[in-house]
């Protein structure tokens, strides 16, 4: 029996880098802010398999869209919710950064040290937050391994199917996915005053596709992220933190992974003026 669904709201926050997937080919894990309910809350959006919508169908960070979702019961984290496949239209895009933290800062910040102890204790504990780092040393690189026969084979089956397909897939079949060449993680302290430091990898899409982008040696692209995503997310004109969000393996609960950066200006970030009337 097909669960019912409910309708959404929800502004776009992360769109996780695809991953190789059995059923789908590749997929992506997408999470933002729900609009619909008392107050904006967080909401994960798995599987999408974004890669093999077509352009009609696709959205962007920060657009807002509405869209029927079902919660996912073989994930106790409260957050997570499937889609109900092509159910979504974009209503908005919300342009930098005025507007997108008019909405952003009505969710709590949180720290790493938190959302790791709570989620260690309990399955249920907030498992995507918003982090805003009081240090940010330096970028860490790790060469990305490349695809396994078992994860070409999964996403060579759905092309060969689509291929085949009477009915064929909306637009165009997608390449294999490439992988990136480097696994990249922040090493920084969160706010609570006893952080020693933590280690997040960076799960975000827009870190793959700036990879893909950018040509040259290993030590060419290494600079070029460090200049983006060090240098000029962490700027001195900005005020930025991280979403966050941990795993659904309930081993791995308590390991929280940056699955975006949130960087507006310091002046659109400010709190507004306080007036006598």
């Amino acid at each position: 029996m097909r669960v019912v669904g409910e309708q959404a709201r929800v502004l776009i926050t992360v769109k996780a880098t695809p991953q190789p997937s059995e059923k789908y080919g590749d997929t992506t894990c997408v999470a933002g802010i729900r609009l619909d309910g008392d107050r904006p809350s967080w909401i994960r959006l798995y599987p999408i398999a974004f890669r093999w919508l077509d352009g009609a169908s696709q959205f962007h960070k920060y657009d807002v869209i509405d869209l029927e979702v079902r919660r996912r019961d073989s994930d106790t984290r409260a957050e997570s919710y499937s889609p109900t496949e092509a159910s979504w239209t974009v209503v908005d895009h919300l342009p930098p950064w005025k507007a997108r933290h008019e909405i952003v800062s009505q969710v709590t910040p949180t720290s790493t040290c938190e959302l790791s102890r709570a989620a260690a204790l309990s399955g249920g504990a907030p498992s995507l937050g918003l982090v805003y780092p009081t240090e940010m040393w330096d970028l860490e690189f790790e060469p990305h391994p490349k695809w396994t026969s078992e994860q070409l084979a999964k996403m060579q089956d759905r092309i060969t199917k689509e291929s085949s397909a009477l009915i064929p897939v909306n637009g165009a079949i997608p390449a294999i996915l490439k992988e990136p060449r480097f696994k990249v993680r922040y090493r920084y302290k969160c706010s609570e005053s006893d952080c020693r430091s933590h280690v997040g990898r960076i799960l975000d899409w827009e870190l793959t596709a700036f990879q893909n982008r950018i040509g040259g040696t290993d030590q060419d692209l290494k600079e070029a992220i460090i200049k983006k995503f060090r240098e000029q997310m962490f700027g001195p004109d900005r005020r930025s933190g991280f979403f966050m969000g941990n795993f659904e393996l309930a081993a791995r609960r308590s390991k929280f992974s940056v699955l975006g950066v949130y960087w507006p200006t310091a002046k659109d970030s400010m709190p507004p003026a306080l007036t006598l009337f």
